[in-house]
Parts: structure tokens; C-alpha cells; sequence
């Protein structure tokens, strides 16, 4: 028997938690069976079933020691091959257009104005959509639509593109969902109406910079006019109308501080409503990324949302039971021009397309694009030694291709360092202890 590559001890509330990535359970233990088991590390597994019995036997049967004949990495890889190899479903990334009524300055993209879809792309798009819903394996279809702005030309080319997929999977017999990353600014009550009278719901992700005065500073219609309290009330209006709204928080160390002001602004919301329909998640801006100790302040404004009955995440990775879209075999980006890319966190110039998307509405991959993609996630030896695999796997494939491009032979998306391999353990007994708190209550 053998102590699983997966586990390990962490400090939270004054409590030792042990706790293994690979099957996500933990258990607290005293500071005995700490020691007991830290020794055991060194000396080998066995001679702590003399020691204490009840406790070896235990561990073996919740898997924190396990047989010397199971090879780990490889159980992994295993559920990577089926998690992103999933045939049954699809998503289908457009982006109608690369122009946006907005230009914050950590955004990555190339802004083109006047670019757009034409009448051609779009049949070439209802192509795709109709040979994808005519597979016999396929159950579900996600179309979302991101950008530039996705809204800027809604009614010309979005709204053609949800027709032709709503009629294909009816006929089909296809479960499909419709989604958008949107800066919120445009959306009104038309677009609403388009979406009640066709009975779909879609599902939104909207960004705010932080709290009024630091979102305002970054997203602004004129050097008079911020953009802050028209998001905000299109947010609520999407709300109360039983539309599903991620809230992302893009934050920074300059606007964090009081970004759980926010919470403020759905007093008026119902408990039902929020707790059904909204979900706070908080990234912070890569250009912002480093190693410091922001998390702290991140964990206090939380709290504060929490307090204020608003349903809220921070970026805990669960890359292999939930894996980035790009990591999916069925999951394309197609640009406006009809260029395709896996990832989202592109420039979308031509210059770096993976493929392009044919006149018959088939995907074209070039220089072996998707096949080098679907093999990249193992390539980084750091990661096969790693107690985190199983719910980091290196952050996405586009983490690996980029490392790799760059001549990196090795990368740790956390440093290589082990504290915050621990905040990350932290995040995770916390992500099963709250739900189970939260029932106790009621």
C-alpha cells in the first residue's frame, strides 16, 4: 500500500484537514493522527495499521492509501480522455462581431470596426449547426455568443444564427441552450422580448470593473458619462425576468477593496430571485496576476457578498471534472470572418487562427491543430508529480500550448509554490464544508 500522490494536510480553522484531490473528500484529524500519519509518510503506510488500526483501515477504504499497483497519473488521464472526448455534446462559440462599444485597457482582443458577419458566413454557420444537430450521438447544443460586443449588431446577425439553431434541434430532437459574454450596456427590452417569445433562456456573463467610480474610470461612454449604473440596471431587469446572470468581477489590487459595495445594489432584488437566477464570480485581471497576498482582501469581500445573501464564487480550479471549453474536443470559437479558434483569450487576427470554416459549413483544422491540442495536457513533467492533477492538470490546454510555444520545457501556473497549493486545498474543503453548513442552518 501506498500514500496517495493526491493528498494533503492543510490548516483551516484551527483544524487539520486531510484531503485528496483526486476523489475531493477530506477528513479532519486531530493533531495525533497528523503526526501518526506524517510519520507514516516517511516510514511507509503499513506499519500504521499496528500502530492504529481503525485509522489505516479508514484511509484505505476513502482511498487516502491506496494499492502500490494503481498508477495514479494514469486514473487522470483516463477521466480527462472522457471528460473532454464527451461526443454528446457541443459548443459552438460565434463571435459576431471584433467591435465594441467600449476599449478597457486590459483587453486583449484587436478591436475592428465595422467588422461583422456577412450574409454568407452566416448560411456557412447554419451549415455547421445543421450537420452537427443531424448526429446521431449528439444531445446537447450550446451556442453563445461573444466578442468584440455581441449586441452591437444583435438583430442582424445574432438573431438569424438562434433561429436556424432553435428549428435544427427541435427537428432534430436536440436539447440547445444560447449564452452571451456581454458588457451589459445594450441590452433592452427588446432583447428581452426576442427571447420570451421564442421560450428560450438564455444565460449571461456580465463584467463589472469593481464598484461604481473604478468601474466608470475603465468603462466609460464619454469623459462625462460612466457605464456603471446602466449594467446594473440592465442586470436587474434580466433578473426579474427569470434570466440566468453570472456577474464576473473583474478585479485588480487597485479595485477590490470595495468592490463588495456591489452587493448594495440588489437590496431590491428578491432572496429568491438572486439565489436562483445570479452568481457573483470573481476573476482577477491577469495583466494584475502575481504573487502576492490579495487573496486575503478577495476572501474578506466575499464574506461581505455572502452577508448580503448573494450567491458568489472566486476562481477555485476544478480542471478535469470541469474543464475549460477549449480543452473539449466538440467546442470551436468561430470568429466573424469565419476563422476558428479553441481558445477565447485571443487576438482573433487571422495570423493565429487554428482553422477556418468551409463553404459547406465544415470545420477545417490546420497544421493538425486539434489533435496536437487534445494531446498537450500531460506533456509538463512538474504536473505528473503534482498533488494538485487532478483538479489544476496545468490550468488549460492553452496554458500548455502557450508554455510550450514559448520554449518553456516546464511551467507551474501557481509558482511552484506549495502555499498556494495549500490556499487552493483551503478553497476546496471550504467549496463541500459551506453547502453542508448552509443546510444545517435551514
Amino acid at each position: 500500500m501506498k500514500y496517495s500522490q493526491f493528498n494533503s494536510i492543510v490548516s483551516f480553522n484551527n483544524k487539520y484537514h486531510l484531503y485528496n484531490s483526486f476523489t475531493q473528500k477530506f477528513i479532519i484529524i486531530d493533531t495525533l493522527l497528523k503526526d501518526l500519519l506524517e510519520s507514516a509518510m516517511i516510514e511507509g503506510v503499513e506499519g500504521l495499521e499496528d500502530v492504529h488500526p481503525d485509522f489505516y483501515l479508514y484511509l484505505k477504504s476513502e482511498e487516502f492509501i491506496i494499492p502500490d499497483k494503481i498508477n495514479e497519473v494514469e486514473k487522470v488521464k483516463e477521466l480527462v480522455k472522457n471528460v473532454d472526448g464527451n461526443i454528446h455534446n457541443f459548443l459552438l462559440t460565434i463571435n459576431p462581431t471584433m467591435n465594441c462599444n467600449f476599449k478597457c485597457w486590459y483587453c486583449y482582443e484587436t478591436h475592428i470596426k465595422k467588422s461583422s458577419f456577412s450574409s454568407n458566413m452566416i448560411e456557412r454557420v447554419g451549415y455547421f449547426i445543421e450537420k452537427t444537430t443531424k448526429k446521431k450521438d449528439m444531445h446537447h447544443f450550446n451556442l453563445a455568443f461573444f466578442g468584440g460586443e455581441p449586441l452591437l449588431y444583435f438583430k442582424r446577425d445574432v438573431i438569424p444564427i438562434i433561429k436556424k439553431l432553435q428549428q435544427e434541434c427541435v427537428k432534430n430532437l436536440v436539447d440547445y441552450s444560447v449564452g452571451f459574454t456581454t458588457n451589459g450596456y445594450l441590452i433592452n427590452d427588446e432583447f428581452i422580448k426576442f427571447f420570451k417569445s421564442h421560450k428560450i433562456t438564455p444565460s449571461l456573463q456580465i463584467t463589472l470593473d469593481g464598484y461604481k467610480e473604478k468601474h466608470d474610470s475603465v468603462r466609460y461612454v464619454s469623459a462625462n458619462k460612466g457605464s456603471y449604473e446602466v449594467i446594473v440596471n440592465n442586470i436587474k431587469k434580466l433578473l426579474i425576468n427569470s434570466f440566468h446572470v453570472r456577474l464576473r468581477i473583474n478585479y485588480t489590487s487597485e479595485n477590490i477593496s470595495d468592490a463588495y459595495k456591489i452587493a448594495d445594489e440588489f437590496d431590491d432584488v428578491s432572496l429568491e430571485i438572486k439565489k436562483e437566477f445570479l452568481l457573483v464570480d470573481l476573476h482577477r485581471v491577469w495583466q494584475d496576476s502575481k504573487n502576492d497576498d490579495i487573496l486575503i482582501i478577495v476572501e474578506k469581500v466575499i464574506d461581505k457578498f455572502k452577508e448580503k445573501n448573494m450567491p458568489v464564487q472566486h476562481m477555485v480550479p476544478n480542471n478535469v471534472h470541469d474543464s475549460c471549453y477549449a480543452d473539449k474536443r466538440n467546442s470551436v470559437t468561430i470568429n466573424y470572418n469565419g476563422d476558428l479558434f479553441k481558445c477565447t483569450a485571443r487576438d482573433f487576427l487571422t495570423t493565429s487562427r487554428v482553422g477556418y470554416l468551409d463553404e459547406g459549413g465544415d470545420l477545417v483544422w490546420e497544421n493538425n491543430h486539434l489533435e496536437k491540442r487534445m494531446d498537450i495536457k500531460f506533456k509538463n513533467k512538474p504536473c505528473l508529480t503534482c498533488r494538485l492533477l487532478p483538479i489544476c492538470n496545468g490550468g488549460c490546454s492553452q496554458h500548455a500550448l502557450d508554455a510550450f510555444e514559448d520554449g518553456e520545457k516546464e511551467y507551474c501556473i501557481f509558482y511552484g509554490d506549495e502555499k498556494l497549493k495549500d490556499d487552493v486545498i483551503v478553497s476546496k474543503v471550504k467549496e463541500i464544508i459551506e453547502p453542508l453548513l448552509e443546510l444545517n442552518e435551514v
